[in-house]
C-alpha cells in the first residue's frame, strides 16, 4: 500500500479530493491554488505530474479501506485515528530540501532531458553508436539532439562528468540521499539506472518517501541549473521558468499597478475580464508580496469587506451584495488571499 496522500491529509482538517489530485498533477485552477494555500500543500504543486485519475482514486480506496483516510460528508478527506498512529509509529519520513523551488520547472521534463542527454554523452565516451536511446517524446528528442550538436566538442565528456560530480557533491552535503539518487537514477553505458522502487529498496525507504525525494531531486537539478553554468546546465536552461507566475500573468500585474483599472486592462489585452482578474487572484496566492494591496483592495472596499466577513477565511461562505456577483466573488477571494497574507507575514 502508498501511504504517500497521507502526507497531504489532516486529523483536524477535512480536504477537498480532488484539490489534493490538482495540486499533485499541477492543475493550477485559482481554486486549486486558494484551497492549497490554505491547507499548507502549495509547495506540492506538480509533485506526481503523471498521477491518473484512476490511479489517484485506486490510492485513496486502499487507504480508507486500511482505514487511515476516511471521507467526510462534506466529500472531503482527512486522516482517521488509525491513520495519525500510523504516522506517528513510522520511521523518519524524507523531508524534501528543495520543494520551494516547485515553481521552477516540471520535474519530469527536466528528468527526462537530463538522462537521455547523459545517456548520449556515457556512450559516446565508450565511442558505442549501437544502443537503444531512453524513449522520451519527440521534443524532448529533439532538444537533446540539438543540444548535442551544439555542444559536441572534444571536451563534452569531461565536461559533463565534471558538472555532475559537482552537482553529486553538493546535493550529498545537503542530503546523502540526494547524491545517491542522483547518481544512480542516470542511465548510461550498462548502467539501466534505477527505477522508483529500486530507489526505495536501494534506500531503504517507503514507496511514498521515494516518490518524495525522486521531485526533490529533480527540483534540486533544476535548481543547480539555474545557477551554474555547463553543458547539463544549458539543456536545462530553457525549461525554467523566471517566476512563480506566467508572462502573461506578470503583464497583467504590471499594468494594474501602473494604475490601470482591471476593465481596462482587459479591453487592451483582448482578454475576458475573468481572466483579467483570474491573473490577479494568481499572483495574489503566489506572490503576495509583490502586489501593491493598498492598490488592488483600496481602505473603503477593505472595510466594506472586513464588515461582512471574519475569522478562519476557510469558513467563510460567499454571498454577493451588489448584484454583480462575479466581481463580488473576485473581491471576496481577494480578501480571503489578502488576511491570510497578512496572518503569514504577523
Amino acid at each position: 500500500m502508498n501511504t504517500y496522500l497521507l502526507r497531504l491529509c489532516s486529523y483536524h482538517q477535512p480536504r477537498r479530493e480532488r484539490v489534493i489530485e490538482n495540486v499533485l498533477t499541477n492543475r493550477q485552477t485559482v481554486a486549486t491554488l486558494f484551497w492549497a494555500q490554505q491547507y499548507g500543500i502549495l509547495t506540492w504543486l506538480g509533485a506526481r505530474r503523471r498521477l491518473s485519475r484512476e490511479q489517484f482514486d485506486q490510492e485513496v480506496a486502499a487507504l480508507i479501506e486500511a482505514q487511515l483516510l476516511e471521507r467526510t460528508e462534506d466529500d472531503g478527506l482527512k486522516l482517521t485515528a488509525a491513520g495519525v498512529s500510523y504516522e506517528e509509529t513510522q520511521p523518519p519520513v524524507y523531508q524534501p530540501h528543495f520543494y520551494s523551488w516547485y515553481w521552477l520547472a516540471n520535474t519530469h521534463t527536466v528528468q527526462r532531458r537530463l538522462l537521455l542527454a547523459f545517456q548520449v554523452v556515457s556512450e559516446l565516451a565508450h565511442q558505442n553508436r549501437c544502443y537503444a536511446p531512453l524513449a522520451v517524446p519527440f521534443t524532448d528528442q529533439e532538444a537533446v539532439r540539438g543540444w548535442f550538436k551544439h555542444v559536441n566538442s572534444p571536451r563534452l565528456v569531461r565536461e559533463v562528468y565534471a558538472e555532475l560530480h559537482l552537482l553529486a557533491d553538493l546535493l550529498s552535503k545537503e542530503d546523502q540521499h540526494l547524491g545517491v539518487a542522483l547518481v544512480n537514477r542516470l542511465i548510461g553505458h550498462d548502467q539501466a539506472g534505477w527505477t522508483i522502487d529500486q530507489l526505495a529498496d536501494h534506500l531503504h525507504m517507503s514507496l511514498a518517501d521515494a516518490l518524495a525525494l525522486d521531485h526533490d531531486l529533480w527540483l534540486a537539478v533544476t535548481a543547480f541549473a539555474r545557477q551554474t553554468t555547463g553543458p547539463l546546465a544549458e539543456l536545462l536552461r530553457p525549461l525554467i521558468a523566471p517566476a512563480p507566475i506566467s508572462r502573461s500573468c506578470r503583464t497583467t500585474v504590471q499594468m494594474v499597478q501602473q494604475g490601470l483599472a482591471v476593465a481596462t486592462v482587459a479591453d487592451r489585452r483582448r482578454l475576458k475580464l475573468g481572466t483579467v482578474r483570474e491573473h490577479l487572484l494568481t499572483a495574489a496566492i503566489l506572490t503576495p508580496q509583490q502586489l501593491n494591496w493598498s492598490q488592488l483592495l483600496p481602505p473603503a472596499r477593505r472595510a466594506q469587506l472586513a464588515s461582512r466577513y471574519h475569522g478562519d477565511v476557510a469558513q467563510w461562505h460567499f454571498q454577493s451584495w451588489s448584484g454583480d456577483a462575479n466581481a463580488d466573488f473576485y473581491y471576496f477571494r481577494l480578501y480571503q488571499i489578502y488576511k491570510e497574507h497578512l496572518s503569514n507575514e504577523s
